[in-house]
Protein backbone atom coordinates (compact mmCIF):
# COMPACT_ATOMS: atom_id res chain seq x y z
CA UNK A 1 0.00 0.00 0.00
CA UNK A 2 1.10 3.39 -0.93
CA UNK A 3 1.21 6.83 1.75
CA UNK A 4 -1.13 9.55 0.65
CA UNK A 5 0.26 12.55 0.60
CA UNK A 6 -0.70 16.23 0.35
CA UNK A 7 -0.01 18.30 -2.48
CA UNK A 8 0.77 22.24 -2.54
CA UNK A 9 -0.76 23.74 0.15
CA UNK A 10 -3.76 21.22 0.98
CA UNK A 11 -4.13 20.22 4.25
CA UNK A 12 -5.61 16.34 5.18
CA UNK A 13 -7.52 15.58 8.78
CA UNK A 14 -9.72 13.29 10.39
CA UNK A 15 -12.38 14.65 12.53
CA UNK A 16 -12.16 14.36 16.00
CA UNK A 17 -15.50 16.43 16.64
CA UNK A 18 -18.43 14.51 14.65
CA UNK A 19 -21.22 13.70 13.99
CA UNK A 20 -24.26 12.16 16.08
CA UNK A 21 -26.37 10.11 14.14
CA UNK A 22 -29.75 8.23 14.49
CA UNK A 23 -31.61 5.67 12.43
CA UNK A 24 -35.00 5.83 11.70
CA UNK A 25 -37.35 2.33 11.96
CA UNK A 26 -37.30 2.49 8.05
CA UNK A 27 -33.41 2.39 8.53
CA UNK A 28 -32.73 5.75 6.99
CA UNK A 29 -30.06 7.13 8.92
CA UNK A 30 -30.41 11.21 9.82
CA UNK A 31 -27.74 13.00 11.35
CA UNK A 32 -28.82 13.46 15.55
CA UNK A 33 -29.17 17.90 15.10
CA UNK A 34 -29.61 17.88 11.09
CA UNK A 35 -30.83 21.48 10.03
CA UNK A 36 -30.27 23.11 13.96
CA UNK A 37 -28.09 25.66 15.02
CA UNK A 38 -26.40 23.35 17.00
CA UNK A 39 -25.05 21.44 14.10
CA UNK A 40 -24.09 24.64 12.66
CA UNK A 41 -20.61 25.12 14.48
CA UNK A 42 -16.73 25.28 13.64
CA UNK A 43 -15.43 21.38 13.75
CA UNK A 44 -12.10 20.24 15.39
CA UNK A 45 -9.93 17.96 12.85
CA UNK A 46 -6.18 15.82 13.58
CA UNK A 47 -4.11 16.92 10.74
CA UNK A 48 -2.88 14.06 9.49
CA UNK A 49 -0.99 15.52 6.09
CA UNK A 50 0.19 18.83 4.82
CA UNK A 51 1.53 19.69 1.45
CA UNK A 52 5.11 20.91 1.05
CA UNK A 53 3.46 24.52 0.50
CA UNK A 54 1.55 24.61 3.88
CA UNK A 55 3.80 26.62 6.73
CA UNK A 56 0.74 26.86 9.08
CA UNK A 57 -0.18 23.60 10.37
CA UNK A 58 1.49 20.43 10.76
CA UNK A 59 0.56 16.67 10.48
CA UNK A 60 -0.35 15.64 14.92
CA UNK A 61 -2.05 19.22 15.38
CA UNK A 62 -5.17 19.73 15.92
CA UNK A 63 -7.12 22.87 14.04
CA UNK A 64 -10.37 24.11 14.27
CA UNK A 65 -12.08 25.13 10.92
CA UNK A 66 -14.89 27.31 9.82
CA UNK A 67 -18.34 25.54 9.73
CA UNK A 68 -18.25 22.98 6.06
CA UNK A 69 -14.96 24.73 5.34
CA UNK A 70 -14.36 20.62 4.19
CA UNK A 71 -14.40 18.33 1.38
CA UNK A 72 -16.57 15.17 2.21
CA UNK A 73 -15.04 12.34 4.38
CA UNK A 74 -13.64 9.50 2.25
CA UNK A 75 -12.38 6.14 3.68
CA UNK A 76 -8.84 4.75 2.26
CA UNK A 77 -7.57 1.58 2.36
CA UNK A 78 -5.18 1.33 5.33
CA UNK A 79 -6.63 4.54 7.71
CA UNK A 80 -8.63 4.00 10.54
CA UNK A 81 -11.02 7.57 10.22
CA UNK A 82 -12.24 9.59 7.46
CA UNK A 83 -10.11 11.72 5.89
CA UNK A 84 -11.22 14.95 4.97
CA UNK A 85 -9.38 18.11 2.61
CA UNK A 86 -9.79 21.20 4.66
CA UNK A 87 -10.03 24.77 3.11
CA UNK A 88 -6.66 26.45 4.44
CA UNK A 89 -8.09 29.66 4.27
CA UNK A 90 -10.70 28.95 7.08
CA UNK A 91 -8.92 27.70 9.44
CA UNK A 92 -9.65 29.57 13.47
CA UNK A 93 -7.43 27.98 15.78
CA UNK A 94 -4.44 25.35 16.27
CA UNK A 95 -3.69 23.55 18.83
CA UNK A 96 -0.24 21.06 19.86
CA UNK A 97 -2.47 19.05 22.23
CA UNK A 98 -6.13 17.61 21.61
CA UNK A 99 -8.68 20.31 22.79
CA UNK A 100 -10.09 19.86 26.52
CA UNK A 101 -13.49 18.70 25.48
CA UNK A 102 -12.42 15.61 23.48
CA UNK A 103 -9.65 14.38 26.14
Amino acid sequence: MREIQAVGDKILATMIDGYDFKTTKGGVILQEKDATSEAIRPRWFEVTHVGPEQDDVKAGEYVLVHHGRWTRGIALEGHEDKIYMLDPEYLLATSDEMPESFV
